[in-house]
């Protein structure tokens, strides 16, 4: 029982925590998707929701975690960073792959499909030796 307790408290704390922070613990062990939109019942995002859920498997294959990043919901950090480190408009849909390395590897103001996102990810040199070793 504690240990799900414990669980649920990193969680909390892994979401609560700065979108800054969040990427910086991820280079080296995640690829990392993250999804701008106004409002959660943006259209493209909905889109892009939808897409992403039908393939979980390859999400899975390919170290790959999603960020939302609702508008209404971002901290002014949060948006801060959004707008110096990303260059983002505000008021419209944006997605941004980022690599393994830190790097932004993609940016699309349009919903991305799996197969081209996972095209991409499966021609960089870090995935193909993924791919070699298992």
């Amino acid at each position: 029982m504690h240990l799900v307790s414990i669980v649920i408290c990193s969680l909390f704390l892994f979401f609560q925590d700065p979108l800054e922070n969040k990427l910086g613990s991820m280079v080296g062990k995640s690829r990392v998707v993250i999804l701008y939109c106004p409002k959660v019942s943006d259209a493209e995002f909905k889109l892009q929701k939808k897409w992403l859920s039908e393939v979980g498997k390859g999400i899975l294959e390919r170290d790959l975690s999603i960020i939302d990043c609702i508008e209404s919901d971002l901290t002014t950090d949060d948006a801060l960073h959004l707008k110096e480190r990303f260059k983002y408009t505000p008021n419209h849909f944006c997605f941004w792959l980022i690599g393994k390395d830190g790097e932004i590897k993609l940016i699309s103001n349009k919903p991305v499909k799996p197969e081209q996102l996972f095209g991409l990810i499966d021609s960089m040199p870090m995935r193909r030796e993924e791919m070699k070793k298992n």
